[in-house]
């Protein structure tokens, strides 16, 4: 693989994250009031007018003197435009009738930025219910969208297409005005309980306390969020108001975050805010929560900035029953921190899924398992159907992809099952390690000769670039070239037969096939660049769980005119439900290829294509035939580019 050329994904995802010129239809609603705001020349815009298109606001002023919002009311920004401004909402939709904020016209997205200055915020949203966010680019504050809630029972929250940037300034509640060394919490983040700064931040009053049979915040989702230069991009921050010890995980519920970009987080790194001992901690930050799902995602070189108390790209603690799954969490940089992981595991998790991700290139390890807090634990972890590949290069704390330390076996060892995985380490390095890593089971890890080939890391903008073709099916003996790879609508770009057929890095999405059951599928099809022996991880699952009649998945080994199918082991193919966003493991072990031979990954619909869209970024390893190899395939070649 040549993962240095300008066309891998990674190099397409630094090429198309500044540019936010996406620009979504609103929908329209029966009922509420539309509010135009468009300062730019020529706008005949008034602060005094009517807000109507023709003669729209120019500020934000007039929003922030109406309060509170009412069920379908719509704030709509202009494309094109730049404030420097605060944005102060509040107020409560409902279900089918959600406040909106978002973009008119077409576009760049509407802009909100400020001067760096610690108390700037582009949007504060106060204890809002059922608002639909959108098409925006918040920058160059504290925070650049925060919701704060200082009550309990609030739900229904989706924001999607935001770039986040820039927004830095906060840590641990200090800044450059009151920094650590001070022992004095700035009062601005202490009056809003602002933890650290962040692209999106969902947080709460300090003053609240959740009991376990209450909530903050049920119903979230954010899709399509694209976040750089921050210190976290996205945080759900449950800080400090949980009670119930340490095992308090109901602040925030329900919550899928589908699509996240996020890269080169390291908002701290400047003088400025080393001097005054501020870091960056992580860059997705998930604490107080449950029923949470994760998929589709790339974290790339997060927590890039030297932390005293350690970096991680993902954190997690008080959490329950949370899905990791199809994400690349890759490259946390060496900082003489601590912990340098992919994921951190930091205090009291139950029943954590990670499956189909790519953990890699990470300085230290890529899952971190701590219990190290009084009343800690880390219970009923299930990590399957992962690719992992030089961690640990810099040994900080231990040497391996998954490591696990218990400072007091009072605290609570880890339970679980570590299964299945592909692994790929340095010389000196291991797949696993700790003092109490043996109460997680380990069962049928493979190590394979070089780091294996995994399909949203090589997605690519020309056919058969890393290995990958992306292909549709024209009848029920027939797959042919996607002719056609579109940049423009999309951070990544996808391969389209139609806007209702195509392949993405990580998802598929097949064409309706009613009456011929053959036709209309899609699949990525990898290609065997020399004979040997190879093994297959991954997971399907729906990408959207909307509903619908499902879609079938399979896997075809394609030699000369022979076409096997290996996946579902009894043949056939395997039906994903309409709502099933847990999915099937996609595993095949020992299978002999020749160069040349394709492995087709298939995803077809079941009559229409209503919700059909599938997340299925597979891995293809050769697996070990001789003594293990110290040095990798260029697989990380890509980071001297940029």
């Amino acid at each position: 693989m040549n993962h240095g050329n300008r066309n891998s994904l990674f190099v397409l995802l630094l090429s198309f994250v500044a540019l936010g010129t996406v620009s979504l239809s609103v929908p329209a609603y029966a009922a509420g009031t539309r509010y135009y705001i468009d300062n730019r020349p020529g706008s005949n815009c008034s602060d005094g007018g009517p807000h109507s298109m023709a003669q729209p606001w120019c500020t934000f002023t007039p929003i922030n003197k109406i309060g509170k919002f009412s069920p379908g009311d719509q704030i709509l920004l202009a494309s094109g435009s730049t404030w420097d401004q605060q944005m102060t909402l509040a107020g409560s939709g409902t279900w089918n009738q959600p406040i909106t904020l978002s973009s008119y016209g077409s576009g760049a997205y509407p802009r909100v930025l400020r001067n760096q200055a610690v108390r700037d915020i582009c949007i504060l949203l106060t204890d809002p219910s059922y608002w639909n966010i959108s098409n925006l680019e918040v920058g160059q504050a504290s925070v650049g969208i925060l919701l704060h809630y200082t009550h309990l029972s609030n739900n229904g929250i989706w924001i999607s297409n935001v770039y986040a940037h820039d927004n830095k300034g906060i840590w641990d509640h200090y800044s450059t005005e009151h920094p650590v060394s001070g022992k004095k919490p700035d009062p601005f983040a202490a009056s809003l309980n602002i933890n650290l700064s962040s692209g999106i931040l969902f947080n709460m009053s300090s003053s609240l306390g959740v009991p376990s049979s209450q909530y903050v915040l049920k119903g979230v989702s954010l899709n399509d969020i694209h976040g750089t230069n921050n210190v976290d991009s996205v945080a759900f921050d449950a800080e400090p108001s949980i009670i119930d010890h340490q095992d308090g995980h109901n602040a925030f519920q329900n919550v899928t975050l589908n699509g996240l970009f996020l890269l080169n987080d390291n908002g701290h790194a400047a003088p400025v805010y080393q001097a005054a001992g501020l870091g960056c901690s992580d860059s997705l930050r998930l604490l107080g929560m449950t029923n949470v799902t994760l998929l589709n995602s790339i974290l790339y070189d997060e927590a890039a900035c030297h932390t005293a108390t350690g970096t991680a790209a993902v954190i997690l603690g008080r959490v329950s029953n949370v899905t990791i799954a199809n994400n690349i969490i890759y490259g946390v940089p060496a900082s003489n921190s601590p912990d340098e992981t992919g994921i951190d595991f930091e205090w009291s998790e139950s029943h954590v899924d990670l499956h189909g991700n790519l953990l890699a290139g990470n300085a230290g390890a890529g899952v971190e398992i701590l219990n190290i807090h009084p009343y800690d634990h880390s219970a009923d972890l299930d990590f399957y159907d992962n690719t992992f590949g030089n961690n640990s290069r810099t040994y900080n704390p231990g040497g391996a992809s998954i490591w696990e330390y218990c400072q007091d076996r009072a605290f609570g060892t880890p339970s679980g099952l570590i299964r299945d995985n592909l692994y790929t380490e340095t010389k000196g390095s291991n797949f696993f390690a700790g003092g109490n890593i043996a109460s997680v089971k380990n069962s049928d890890n493979l190590s394979i000769s070089t780091v294996s080939n995994y399909a949203a890391e090589g997605f690519s903008s020309k056919q058969a670039k890393n290995q990958w073709r992306y292909m549709y099916q024209s009848s029920a003996s027939t797959w042919l070239n996607i002719p056609y790879y579109v940049s423009s609508d999309n951070i990544i770009g996808f391969w389209e037969v139609s806007p209702s057929q195509y392949i993405s890095a990580f998802k598929l999405a097949p064409a309706g096939n009613a009456g011929m059951p053959d036709t209309g599928g899609v699949a990525r099809v990898w290609v065997a660049p020399r004979s040997g022996i190879i093994s297959i991880r991954g997971r399907v699952l729906k990408s959207d769980a909307g509903g619908g009649s499902g879609v079938y998945a399979a896997i075809d080994l394609v030699s000369g005119k022979d076409v096997t199918r290996i996946w579902p082991a009894k043949g056939g193919k395997q039906l994903i439900a309409g709502k099933d966003q847990s999915g099937y493991s996609a595993d095949v072990n020992n299978i002999s290829v020749e160069a040349g031979d394709q492995v087709r990954f298939e995803v077809t619909a079941n009559g229409d294509n209503a919700h059909d869209v599938v997340s299925w970024s597979p891995s293809v390893g050769y697996i070990v035939q001789a003594p293990r190899l110290a040095r990798l395939s260029n697989l990380f070649a890509f980071a001297k580019l940029h």
